[in-house]
């Protein structure tokens, strides 16, 4: 979502303002509920080489932004609530964009209904990744990242809504996604590719330490003129955590309904052991020729850098390599400065 210049220097001026007078957040409570506003700044120093079809190229640079939460709750009877939250990003770039944007209504350990721009329960998670790229693209030189069940998961420019349950151990959430492509050329088109995904995720805390997720995502309003869209796609998850150590193991596959063969697939794996984590995907296109890609991503986190609790530096690197006739290859590694405030 993009403001126009004047509105990113209102907003810009604003929240920043409002973040200093925070004082590292603050909350207000009253008859209305609880307010509060905090964020935190993300800035990276990067170094990637690229290798595409035995040609490389070389990049350093520096990105990051600044994200400003703003939330407020209302509690009323039987132990309902209602909530809002919204998520500014101020991109280094002097961009202003948006993270989540919701309101919600439910009650505590029971269920939620939510509208706006958010994200839904994550089915492929992929732990600290610090610094994680793909070395696949397209012809237009567009990275295509491996399906992870996450096109319907949510933060879509054209809104969703989710409902979400609790009982005991089990945990049910029925995501719906609008999305829209545009088709430049037959405007008369447009109408037919118009999407609205369906995303139903069920999870299951078998322990303390171990939790069982999965889930499907499908376009309700596929036709043939919406190839992109028409899909179906499935995923699981499992997570196992102890003490300071986490493991989660997900699966993912998409099957598009188009003329001829069109499948993805996607296994991951990632460990995280107290500051340090590490992970690998696997990923396979099938367009009628199979391609093959393995990526793997490993990040460090230094804490309480200055003493300061709430400041942390991140080392981070990740390998990336297709295999097709170009063997293309990516190899990053990146400085990341994070604060709480």
């Amino acid at each position: 979502m993009k403001f126009n210049t004047f509105g990113k220097l209102s907003l810009a001026s604003v929240l920043v303002s409002a973040a200093l007078a925070a004082n590292a957040g603050i909350s207000v409570e009253n008859e209305q509920g609880l307010f509060t506003i905090g964020g935190d700044v993300e800035y990276d120093l990067n170094f990637v080489d690229k290798d595409r079809s035995n040609q490389g190229t070389q990049d350093l640079s520096q990105s990051g932004r600044i994200l400003v939460q703003i939330a407020a709750e209302r509690e009323v009877a039987n132990d309902h609530y209602l909530k809002v939250q919204v998520q500014p990003l101020l991109k280094s770039s002097g961009d202003v964009d948006l993270d989540d944007a919701f309101f919600a209504i439910g009650r505590q350990a029971d269920w939620e209904l939510k509208i706006g721009r958010f994200e839904g329960f994550d089915m492929f998670p992929v732990g600290q990744d610090t610094m994680l790229d793909f070395a696949r693209t397209n012809v237009a030189g567009d990275v295509i990242e491996p399906y992870r069940m996450k096109d319907a998961r949510g933060r879509g420019d054209y809104g969703q809504v989710s409902y979400a349950k609790s009982i005991d151990s089990l945990y049910f959430e029925l995501g719906t996604l609008f999305k829209q492509q545009e088709d430049k050329v037959n405007k008369a088109d447009e109408a037919d590719k118009n999407a609205i995904f369906v995303r139903p995720v069920i999870a299951f805390q078998a322990t303390d330490s171990l939790r069982f997720a999965a889930g499907l995502e499908a376009n309700l309003t596929s036709d043939k003129k919406d190839e992109n869209n028409n899909f179906i796609g499935y995923g699981a998850t499992v997570n196992y955590s102890v003490q300071d150590f986490s493991l989660d193991l997900s699966y993912a596959y998409r099957d598009f309904d188009v003329t001829g063969t069109k499948e993805d697939t996607s296994i991951g794996a990632v460990i995280q052991y107290k500051r340090f984590g590490l992970g690998h995907i696997y990923s396979q296109a099938d367009t009628g020729s199979k391609e093959k890609m393995n990526t793997t991503w490993a990040s460090y986190e230094i804490a309480n850098v200055m003493d300061v609790q709430d400041f942390s530096i991140y080392l981070g690197s990740y390998f990336s390599k297709v295999d097709n006739a170009a063997d293309d290859q990516d190899v990053g590694v990146r400085v990341r400065f994070k604060y709480f405030f």
